[in-house]
């Protein structure tokens, strides 16, 4: 894995015709706030020191501009800036996989979300079929900056009623949808918190197949 962040990053300057300070900073900040794989920033500097420690790429690069010496130059230019930036701050969210897709589908319903077109909507973007699901269904799993946890499920394209959920235990719904907003830059006028109690009404939203929220 840890050559794939060097691809990466070489991915992102493949068009920058020199590799001075300008393009340090913006990689550094990409690597904070847009994690490469959604890695942690620990994981992604790891992976490109231990790129530097090999003798030699037996690797083809042919299809960027630049020389090894070059790249290896900047590589240890951005690991000095990364270390410059310490503390690392948690970017503002980072996927975390499926694995406790289980939980969520029986967790806490926070929110009904209505889903942006699919090119213009980062998160839909990262939406995943869920591994073995009879439904169908599509999901992300999001850490947020606040360290609230939550999952945005959907049924299959194109719907794009989507709901996010939490598991127990998590702070306030309001609070954790607020985060959410937050960190995501999602629309607000496309989130609509789900009703707590029975007495305070429906808040409109449908829920996809086989997600069994918990009830007050």
């Amino acid at each position: 894995m840890h050559f794939g962040v060097v691809v990466a990053v070489l991915y992102c300057v493949q068009f920058s015709r020199e590799l001075g300070e300008s393009e340090v900073e913006r990689i550094a900040r990409m690597i904070l706030e847009q994690p490469i794989y959604d890695l942690t920033t620990e994981e992604q500097y790891a992976s490109i020191k231990a790129a530097l420690a090999e003798d030699s790429w037996e690797r083809d690069l042919s299809w960027q501009p630049h020389d090894e010496p070059s790249v290896r130059d900047f590589l240890r230019r951005l690991l000095e800036r990364l270390d410059a930036l310490r503390p690392w701050q948690e970017p503002p969210f980072r996927s975390l996989g499926l694995d406790r897709w289980e939980e969520y589908k029986r967790g806490t319903l926070l929110a009904y979300v209505r889903l942006d077109f699919l090119p213009k909507d980062p998160l839909q973007v990262r939406m995943r079929p869920v591994p073995g699901d009879e439904h169908q269904l599509r999901a992300l799993v999001l850490r947020l900056r606040s360290g609230d946890e939550v999952a945005l499920v959907a049924p299959p394209f194109p719907d794009d009623d989507a709901v996010l959920m939490a598991t127990l235990p998590h702070r306030p719904a309001a609070t954790v949808i607020e985060a959410f907003l937050t960190h995501t830059a999602y629309p607000r006028e496309r989130v609509s918190p789900a009703a707590r109690h029975w007495w305070e009404g429906r808040s409109g939203g449908t829920l996809p197949p086989g997600v069994h929220p918990l009830r007050d």
